[in-house]
């Protein structure tokens, strides 16, 4: 029954556990040992307490009611602050899945989440570099790469953020559709109600604004006059082929 102010975790992934070792105050019925262990620390956090824990992708989006579910009762029941979608690699040599981080924490009382919901947002950050070699293994490990490290920004990021007291998330709203030209934007954010429109999904990706495509600067005119001028050349080729058939 104890209650924990802070939970830091990477559960193992991928297990199945049999029914009758699992308890019965957690708020999942599912037997995957992800969504378990997440449901272990919803239980454990006390209020106002906070948790980051290792989550392998699928738990993001998968689409079974009980993935559904525990993470509309994260959304709902929980504050989610953050998901931070990590480049796939990021734990090699030991495991290659597809990871991400959620921070989450329990609200003081049931009444501030309440309070709190409708203007709540989730924030999202795209990882694509984390300082070492996506893909090259030495010596037991990934060689370093200072030069491609999204990790800095991301702590820079999370400052600003933390300092808004969790209200104001960088970066831009999601669906938005970004100027042409633009720079690949690395966070955005979502508010709950977007967010449960989708099914609760939780996977970055989802909810990243777009880049326009850039105006072609041909001339349509001109453009007209190559495709009949083509037109005409396919016409003519199709005559000629035409009557060599006819007169064979």
């Amino acid at each position: 029954n104890r209650r924990y102010k802070v939970i830091l975790s990477n559960p193992p992934f991928a297990g199945v556990l049999p029914k009758e070792s699992i308890r019965k105050d957690l708020p999942t019925n599912s037997k995957k040992s992800e969504l378990l262990f997440l449901g272990v620390m919803m239980e454990a956090l006390a209020p106002g307490g906070q948790c980051a824990v290792v989550v392998p992708e699928g738990l993001l989006f998968g689409s079974t009611s009980a993935h559904v579910e525990l993470r509309r009762k994260l959304v709902e029941d929980f504050d989610l602050l953050a998901v931070v979608s990590l480049p796939a690699g990021v734990f090699k040599p030991y495991a290659g899945v597809k990871t991400g981080v959620l921070v989450f924490r329990r609200p003081a009382s049931i009444i501030d989440r309440k309070s709190k919901i409708k203007n709540a947002k989730v924030w999202f950050y795209e990882v694509r570099a984390d300082g070492f070699d996506p893909d090259k293994i030495s010596g037991g490990g990934r060689p370093e790469t200072p030069e491609r490290n999204d990790i800095p920004d991301l702590l820079n990021k999370w400052k600003a953020y933390k300092e808004s007291k969790f209200s104001s998330p960088p970066g831009v709203e999601a669906g938005k559709i970004l100027p042409a030209g633009s720079e690949e934007p690395r966070c955005w954010w979502a508010t709950i109600k977007y967010v449960a429109e989708n099914d609760y999904n939780l996977a970055a990706g989802r909810y990243k604004p777009q880049i326009a495509e850039k105006a072609p600067n041909e001339d349509p005119a001109q453009l007209i006059r190559e495709t009949l001028a083509i037109e005409r050349e396919i016409a003519e080729g199709l005559e000629k082929l035409l009557k060599e058939i006819e007169n064979a």
